[in-house]
This record gives structure tokens, sequence and C-alpha cells, in this order.
């Protein structure tokens, strides 16, 4: 009865292993023809990864600097993640930043960043960053769920923007 249970258990985690590969793999390769091919969208596509960390995201941000290296843009701006930027910015108390729980979780995130933004086509620096980030998410979501921590998955910068521009008019 234990083993088959246990078996039972290794099959269901390889089977979801298998799935999640398969949806990052659709999810990175995926086209994308809605879009902008601007500098402004660019650096958009690259913010939303950036706080969401979801692989369309940079799916979008490859089409895009490749549509604009094959316009002969240049200029455009420099491809880099930064969500430990806005991790560091999310907390409503600073105090709480230097809980060594959250130091431990953005210590990891800034090594992983930093080791994609040194080679930013690597796609194992892409999936070990994706792996790490997640993780961190979800700690600290997990843990400070209570107002402490401030998603920036769920802050867009362009309603932010618009709402600020409407209270202005106001």
């Amino acid at each position: 009865m234990k083993f088959g249970t246990l078996i039972l258990l290794i099959g269901a985690a390889a089977a979801a292993n298998v799935e999640t590969t398969s949806l990052e793999t659709t999810a990175i390769k995926g086209p994308c023809v809605y879009l902008d091919e601007t500098p402004a969208e660019l650096e958009y596509q690259m913010e939303m990864f950036s706080r969401t960390l979801d692989p369309r995201h940079w799916t979008n941000v490859q089409n895009i600097s490749k549509a604009l290296k094959e316009k002969g843009v240049t200029g455009g701006p420099k491809l880099a993640v930064k969500s430990w930027e806005l991790y560091d910015k999310a907390w409503s108390f600073p105090r709480l930043r230097r809980y060594n729980f959250v130091m431990e979780n953005m210590d990891m995130l800034e090594h992983f960043q930093d080791n994609l933004n040194m080679n930013i086509s690597n796609e194992v620096a892409m999936q070990n960053f994706l792996r790490v980030a997640n993780t961190v998410h979800t700690n600290l979501k997990t843990k400070y769920h209570d107002g402490e921590f401030i998603d920036p998955a769920d802050l867009d910068p362009k309603v932010e923007a618009e709402k600020a521009a409407a209270a202005l008019k106001a």
C-alpha cells in the first residue's frame, strides 16, 4: 500500500512536470502579430515581463526586438529584466525589506536576474530565472499577504499612467 501511494505520487509529479514544460515551450515559441513594433512597446513588454514573469511577454519582447532590428531601428531600450528593482519597491513598510526571510529571497532573485541580464539570450539562464523568480514571488506573496507586499504583477504601468493623467485633468 505504501509503495503504491509512492508510485502514484511520483507519476503525478512527472506528469505535472511534462505538462508545465510543454506549456512553457508553447508560450515561448508562440507568434506575436498584434503588437506595435515600436521601442515604446518593446519597453512596455519588458516591463510587463519583469512584473508578471509571464513568458508570453518575453516572446513579445523577442519578436518586437527582431522586427525593430529588421527595420533598422537603433537606439532602442536595452533588454534587461528588472524584477528585483520592482520587488525592492513593493513593500508598504520599508522595515519589512530588511527581514532575513525577505533578504534571502531577494538575494536569490537578484543573483539569477543578474545572471540572465549578463546574457539575455541564454535560454537556460531564462529558465533558471523564471523558476527562482516564481518561487520568490510565491514565497513573498504567501507570507506577506495582508498588504505588506504589493505585488508588482497587480499593477499595469499603462493603466496607472492613464489614471494619473485623468486625475490631472479633473
